[in-house]
């Protein structure tokens, strides 16, 4: 068993790291989308972003899913890098068809990839939620009502300034 921590450990790490990699090339992405405004020239812009970081957020999560594919094949637990790489992402997304089952000796690498899977979703939500909100307030501002909105602000923080 312990072995089967220090691996799964090992790989949980790993996986970290491939998906820090992949955040920090999405947040590159986005911020020089953004300062060249890209993101602001209408919805099918917008659109493109969003789909930008979809499919990088995508294939950061088919690394991961590869990763422990190849520790599956290096256990011995697969015979077949197709059957090793379908196996963990049942695991990895937490789907749970039961239809390949690792051995008891490596059966704990499951739940590891599973908790692996869940973090990272939960990681990619709030970094496209962070986008979009981005997205969103900046169509805002681009709003007539938007640009009403912030000069009605604008005045207001005059106004207390004079107070003070």
């Amino acid at each position: 068993m312990l072995l089967t921590l220090l691996v799964g450990t090992g790989m949980l790490l790993g996986s970290l790291l491939s998906y820090a990699v992949a955040t920090a090339l999405i947040v590159q992405v986005v911020v020089r989308l953004i300062r060249s405004g890209y993101t602001d020239r209408g919805f099918w812009k917008n659109v493109v972003a969003m789909m930008i970081v979809t499919l990088i957020t995508a294939v950061a999560h088919l690394i991961p899913i590869a990763l422990w594919a190849v520790i599956f094949l290096l256990c011995g637990e697969m015979a077949t890098f197709d059957k090793a790489f379908y196996c963990s992402a049942e695991n990895y997304t937490a789907l749970g068809y039961g239809d390949i089952v690792l051995s008891e000796r490596w059966r704990l690498l499951g739940p590891l990839e599973a908790i692996n899977g869940l973090l990272l979703f939960g990681l990619s939500t709030a970094l496209m939620f962070a986008v979009m909100s981005h997205l969103v307030t900046n169509r805002l501002h681009q709003h007539p009502l938007g640009v009403i909105h912030k000069q009605y602000e604008d005045a207001a923080k005059a106004s207390a300034g004079k107070h003070q």
